[in-house]
């Protein structure tokens, strides 16, 4: 499975930034296979596959992957909030290994990758720069490292890589979005120039209550605010980062602490699979 987001990240790749890159994604010399597909005229002889041909009686060529080099920036929020979970794990420990699985999965292809920590503050940012050895590094940094904040600024954080980052990028955003709705301008802003990806990882105690009438009396895991909201009211109210999300075209994918890696990582693959079957970016 994770040689398969492998790929599929390769590919999805190519499909996002196909104007921008010179290079195409399914070319019959590359790094690594790709595909097998049926000739088509301008297809390069050598790139035949003969076996192919002769168990299906039509010509076939080998595709493969090329090397095509991208910055990846990942965003990941250190926030307290992130230390919540009331199943098998906790949003952090979810975040930990996708954020382990992508960056491998990117770093592997030569790709530059860069960090950013945040909670209400930047905390940490590291510039994208390719190498594997030197990626891996950062991540064991970034999982040990100590957050000097306990609050969440979505805002700051897509305001500081607009104004850092000047090129076109993948960006990850891995986070739980609970955060002051303060950040439609600058998200929206990010999403004209960068392809943005938000990597959900939510608690189902966190975003769903019981349809019931009465008040629920909840503390602010970061803030420590104690708040009695009706639950009917909030039972009908929408989660504003969703109604954003879907307002800006920007698709995402939701993990929860109550599934497993063997999930985690198939809806990840089948979110990829999905943007690759769209095509390119989504003009905004």
């Amino acid at each position: 499975m994770k040689r398969r987001i492998k790929l599929s990240l390769q590919r999805l790749i190519g499909n996002l930034f196909e104007g921008i890159f010179p290079s195409y994604l399914n070319a019959p010399h590359g790094l690594e296979f790709d595909e097998l597909r049926q000739y088509q005229p301008g297809d390069d002889c050598r790139s035949i596959d003969w076996k192919a041909t002769a168990k299906t009686g039509k010509l076939h060529v080998r595709m493969k992957l090329v090397d095509k080099r991208v910055t990846i920036v990942f965003l990941v929020d250190k926030s307290r909030s992130e230390k919540f979970g009331s199943f098998r794990n906790t949003k952090e420990e979810i975040q930990s290994a996708i954020l382990s699985i992508l960056v491998h999965a990117a770093s592997e292809a030569g790709n530059e990758i860069g960090f950013i920590t945040f909670t209400d503050r930047i905390e940490k940012y590291i510039q994208p720069k390719a190498g594997e050895k030197e990626a891996l590094i950062h991540i064991k940094n970034i999982l040990h490292e100590t957050p000097a904040g306990n609050r969440t600024d979505l805002n700051r954080v897509f305001t500081f890589l607009h104004e850092n980052v000047l090129r076109p990028a993948l960006v990850f955003i891995l986070s739980d979005f609970l955060a002051p709705y303060n950040y439609e301008q600058s998200l929206k802003t990010l999403s004209y120039l960068h392809e943005v990806i938000p990597i959900i990882i939510s608690d189902r105690m966190e975003t769903t209550l019981p349809y019931a009438r009465g008040f629920l009396t909840t503390r602010d895991i970061e803030t420590g605010d104690v708040k009695s909201p009706d639950i009917l009211t909030a039972w009908k109210k929408p989660l504003p980062y969703l109604t954003l999300l879907r307002k800006l075209h920007i698709d995402h994918v939701t993990l929860l602490t109550d599934e497993g890696e063997e999930i985690w990582t198939k809806r990840i693959s089948e979110f990829f699979d999905r943007r690759i079957r769209r095509g390119g970016r989504r003009r905004r």
